[in-house]
């Protein structure tokens, strides 16, 4: 009756013991990661928030990844200040292109053109700014019009669901080429030195 007893109670906690270990364990190969980057598609749209709250302004993106490792896009911005209370009329850039190139640092657990990546730049801007003059004693501004490509660098993350939306983050340091910092004004708000940053919701498709 003992022997009996003793092997209904092995027996279950055998099967369950069994249990437990299938739903843990869990392999993600590459060929898995690579079927399900490919499901959610290769294209994505994204819009920065951050500028649209801050300056106003609209930054757009698009990205279209390679593979679970590297992706090409570009950036669209576009300044919509134009009261003096913006600080959107007080930013020098009205209108920006930046393509890049980026590659993702993924984990195992990762699924593809996601998570910590690197990214190299060029930035294309057209803008205005005023130069303060001082002409026979009345202080006058200067507005003059330029264009300049600023090639950079910049770090970030991104995270996706599984029904596709995106949210990533990015800083990134550039240096503007066809800027004098000697011939020209410093009181126009332009630099040698160009930010690249923002924080950017979108859908892959």
């Amino acid at each position: 009756m003992r022997k009996f007893v003793l092997i209904f109670i092995i027996i279950p906690s055998i099967l369950i013991a069994q249990n437990d270990v299938n739903e843990v364990v869990v392999i993600k190969s590459d060929k898995q990661i690579e079927k399900f980057a490919s499901s959610l598609g290769q294209n994505e749209l994204k819009i920065d928030f951050l500028d649209l709250l801050i300056f106003p302004a609209l930054t757009v993106g698009y990205e279209k990844t390679n593979n679970s490792s590297s992706g090409i896009g570009a950036t669209l911005f576009l300044n919509l200040g134009s009261s003096d209370n913006d600080l959107g009329s007080f930013w020098n850039d009205k209108f920006v292109i930046t393509p890049y190139y980026r590659f993702y640092f993924t984990k195992s657990e990762d699924f593809g053109s996601k998570g910590f990546f690197a990214e190299v730049f060029s930035k294309f801007a057209f803008g205005e700014s005023q130069s303060f003059l001082n002409v026979l004693g009345i202080d006058t501004y200067e507005t003059d019009n330029y264009f300049d490509i600023a090639p950079g660098f910049a770090v970030g993350n991104k995270w996706i669901n599984r029904k596709g939306f995106t949210f990533e983050f990015l800083f990134g340091l550039g240096r503007n080429l066809l800027y004098d910092n000697e011939s020209e004004n410093s009181d126009s708000g332009r630099s040698t030195v160009v930010v690249r940053g923002g924080f950017s919701i979108g859908k892959r498709f």
